[in-house]
């Protein structure tokens, strides 16, 4: 075991100075760069070319420039966002479950690293436009599962999206978090199932490991704890989630 300055005992060391680890470093920053550039720069050459036509101080050109950058806006939104998603896709960012070291020379910890700087600003894109198709979309394209009759908020976080599976007939409500990860000594990544006909209250955060068996409602507020499952057809809430009894009419 080798002991490192932050008192950690054994593990693999975070960084170092060595080719893998700059180069390591450079792809982290330079592929995020080269996605929003793509993402970015059709949209900037627009306006360079609509500004070759209009005279700004005519009050009408001036009108359609102002709805061209609105349209524009909506746009950036969207291209900003499928863009790293497409990247993300093609170059198959995606870690298995296990357990990993906390370390940019451990190779998964690396692509867990990469999907990171590509899927949460894009991620965050889509909460100033809250369509929840266009999330689902973009959602689906890295990753997860989710049945066609099910519905997300739109204001959900889905931290690790190719380890969440969602049936049918489920409802998540907003700004619930769904981890597929936790850091502990090391990166443990563990898949998340929902079953079909769930009910996930809002402000809830499911763990990684988790499963929810069909019918289940877990009330608003609710943690359900690593590993944990939840019972066909009964009502959990509370942090620990537990099961709340129900009245038989």
């Amino acid at each position: 075991m080798v002991r490192y300055r932050d008192g950690y005992w054994g593990g693999m060391q975070k960084y170092d100075f060595s080719l893998k680890s700059i180069s390591r470093v450079l792809v982290l920053l330079l592929v995020p760069f080269i996605a929003y550039t793509l993402g970015l720069f059709p949209l900037l050459w627009s306006v360079v070319f609509v500004l070759g036509y209009l005279t700004l101080g005519n009050i009408l050109h001036l009108l359609f420039f102002s709805g061209f950058l609105v349209i524009l806006f909506f746009l950036f939104i969207v291209i900003e966002t499928f863009i790293p998603g497409l990247f993300i896709r093609l170059l198959r960012l995606r870690i298995a479950e296990g357990e990993y070291d906390i370390s940019i020379l451990d190779w998964n910890f690396f692509k867990y690293s990469l999907f990171f700087a590509l899927y949460r600003p894009s991620l965050k894109l889509t909460n100033i436009l809250p369509l929840p198709p266009l999330r689902i979309r973009y959602l689906k394209l890295v990753g997860l599962k989710i049945g066609k009759t099910s519905m997300l908020a739109g204001s959900e976080i889905i931290h690790d999206p190719y380890l969440v599976e969602i049936g049918e007939q489920t409802m998540v409500g907003g700004w619930s978090h769904f981890l597929g990860h936790s850091g502990e000594k090391k990166l443990v990544m563990k898949k998340v199932t929902i079953g079909n006909n769930c009910l996930i209250g809002g402000f809830s955060v499911i763990m990684p490991g988790v499963v929810i068996e069909d019918n289940v409602t877990l009330g608003l507020h609710s943690v359900v704890l690593k590993d944990t499952r939840l019972e066909q057809g009964k009502f959990y809430a509370g942090t620990p989630a537990k099961e709340i009894p129900q009245k038989l009419e």
